[in-house]
């Protein structure tokens, strides 16, 4: 007996074959196409946004060099794609931003003006001076014509292979002022997060100072760029383009990546402003460029009917030599200034003048002021009397604020005529964490009698203790307890209380 055969199901079985054949060319051309499409997509976007937190960051560097103090902003280096169910991301791309290396910039002029009417030194602010510019160079995937953007003495711009787009007009000319801010340390960031700068006044800013030519020669600037041809379209070639009364003269390339450009201004008397700012904890804290117009009504202390002046303080310490501060004190902390007058019964007249930090106290009494502020930078205190006044010069540290101790209390008890004193405190972080405290019972004669001491090795933010501190035979004793709090910046915190044994 013969059988047929059957074949029905092949046709299932080449279906689905096909139908898979199908599914998978179509995700195979989606992976090819539709995700590098959406993947460009977005690292546009973020080149956008980029641009506009580069810009915040020559806003940061240029008010710092303007107003002084210290300016925070964030620059997000890379992106993230979004998440796929079927389709394969590469990997994430990544951005570097970083500072271009020390080059010169160079203004030859003279000092126009009368020396003995300002402080400081105004020949510092003409001559040479050692910056640096900033640079931030995508590594995306798919957006392939992503320019550089380049942050050039207060000039931001894109550099697009041979072609350069401004996003932002140059401040270092305008209206007859130079204003020149230069820029010090070393910075180098890669990744696709964000990063914080902190651009912080190291010298200056001067006040502005007359300068004019060295006699047969214009006033020149010199500047390091990676773009002459940028600076040539904003600043024009010509006394009559772009800038009036400038012009780019020359270009010397001094390597592949970076020259000298020179710009020359008309004959004329020009201000001159310079300030000197850190990124990245570059450089240290000078008087250089610390230039300021003297007032007949600051620092003397006399010209009225009586003399006055500033003569005590609380909570706050002396300035080193040759920094621009009489006193500083740190950010939300109140400090006591006293002034004095050569009279009997001189009222006195108070006010502050701020650069960046914001005053949050200003408590005026008869003879003295309680003063408080946030922030970092620079605060003038004026106080008057009589047509006579002084000025007092204040740096707030924020950097470095110390342990505040919240709570401290001992309690006195008689154990066999012996002194025993039981002590309780706390203490919460400042800027940095608490590493040791130390507790000294001190006699009436000063001799410390019993001490305990304690370290943090994970550095609390909050560090509380209870301990017994005993002298044998010093029952109806004086005793002063003395409580030091350190913490991992090296700043204390202490407080005295005084109780009988």
């Amino acid at each position: 007996m013969a059988f047929r055969r059957d074949e029905r199901a092949v046709t299932v079985q080449i279906g689905a074959v096909l139908l898979l054949a199908i599914v998978f060319a179509a995700l195979a051309l989606y992976q090819l196409n539709a995700v590098p499409a959406e993947n460009e997509r977005v690292e546009f976007t973020h080149n956008q946004a980029v641009h506009d937190e580069l810009q915040e960051l020559r806003n940061a560097i240029r008010n710092v060099g303007t107003d002084g103090g210290t300016r925070s902003t964030a620059v997000t280096l890379g992106t993230r794609y979004p998440s796929r169910t079927v389709a394969v991301n590469p990997p994430a791309p990544m951005g570097r931003l970083e500072t271009t290396g020390t080059a010169t910039v160079s203004i030859e002029a003279q000092f126009a003006g009368n020396e003995s009417a300002y402080e400081g030194n105004p020949h510092n602010l003409t001559g040479n001076h050692s910056t640096t510019t900033l640079a931030y160079t995508p590594a995306y995937g798919e957006y392939d014509s992503a320019p550089t953007t380049r942050i050039e003495h207060g000039f931001a711009f894109n550099e697009f292979g041979d072609a350069r787009v401004s996003l932002t007009d140059q401040p270092l000319l305008s209206d007859g002022t130079i204003r020149l801010v230069v820029l010090e340390g070393e910075f180098s960031r890669s990744g696709n997060g964000a990063v914080t700068i902190d651009p912080t006044a190291l010298s200056g800013p001067s006040d502005p100072v007359p300068i004019e030519d060295e006699g047969d020669e214009n006033v020149t600037i010199t500047v390091p760029t990676a773009a002459p041809t940028a600076w040539n379209d904003t600043l024009g070639t010509t006394f009559g383009d772009g800038e009036s009364d400038a012009r780019v003269t020359a270009y010397d390339a001094t390597d592949e990546e970076r020259g000298s450009l020179t710009i020359e201004l008309a004959a004329g008397e020009y201000e001159l402003q310079v300030a000197r700012v850190g990124i990245d904890d570059g450089g240290e804290r000078s008087s250089e460029y610390d230039v300021r117009e003297r007032d007949s009504g600051e620092r003397g202390g006399s010209g009225g009917a009586y003399d006055v002046s500033w003569a005590d303080h609380e909570n706050a310490r002396p300035c080193d030599g040759g920094e621009r501060c009489d006193y500083r004190v740190y950010s939300e902390e109140t400090a006591t200034f006293v002034a004095e007058a050569s009279v009997e019964s001189a009222t006195f007249d108070f006010a502050y003048r701020t650069d960046d930090p914001t005053v949050s106290a200003f408590d005026e009494s008869d003879r003295a002021v309680d003063f408080e502020a946030e922030g970092s930078g620079y605060v003038d205190l004026f106080v008057s009397s009589g047509g006579s006044s002084e000025t007092l010069v204040v740096f707030v540290e924020h950097d470095e604020i110390p342990p505040s101790i919240e709570r401290f209390d001992a309690v006195s008890e008689n154990h066999n005529r012996h002194a025993r004193i039981s002590v309780d405190w706390e203490a919460s972080a400042g800027d940095a964490g608490i590493t040791r405290g130390e507790l000294e019972l001190i006699d009436d004669t000063g001799t410390v009698v019993d001490t305990w001491e304690r370290s943090y090795a994970e550095e609390e933010r909050v560090a509380e203790d209870g301990i017994e501190l005993e002298e044998k035979g010093g029952s109806g004793t004086e005793y002063e307890i003395r409580l030091t709090v350190d913490d991992s910046n090296g700043n204390s915190r202490n407080e005295t209380i005084t109780r009988t044994g």
